[in-house]
């Protein structure tokens, strides 16, 4: 079920966050004020790039990636926790994909 970097998005995800590459992690995700963000953390300041907020789902997205979990994976995962039907949380899946996208993390 958990195909390591099998998938555009886990491959980007695991290559910008650098997960599982020591200290090196471009983006690292926080949690304050009831969202989760994700920080770009080599961005010099100027011009200052504000944090990409997301949900809990986003986060779990995120998580799972930097695990290895291929989208496939993640649906079924996702569609257990939250008790919502597969395509659904591929939907989701996409929709964050497009997030990261806008805010520059190349999912390709």
């Amino acid at each position: 079920m958990t195909n390591q970097m099998t998938n555009p998005l886990t491959n980007q995800i695991n290559n910008q966050a650098g997960n599982n590459r020591g200290n090196n992690m471009r983006y690292q995700m926080r949690h304050a004020a009831g969202l989760y963000w994700i920080l770009d953390m080599e961005q010099s300041g100027v011009p200052y790039r504000k944090p990409l907020a997301t949900n809990e789902v986003g986060a779990r997205i995120w998580e799972l990636s930097g695990q290895g979990v291929d989208e496939e994976g993640i649906a079924e995962k996702l569609s257990m926790e939250y008790q919502v039907g597969r395509n659904e949380i591929r939907e989701d899946i996409a929709q964050f994909r497009l997030q990261l996208e806008r805010y520059g993390i190349d999912v390709r």
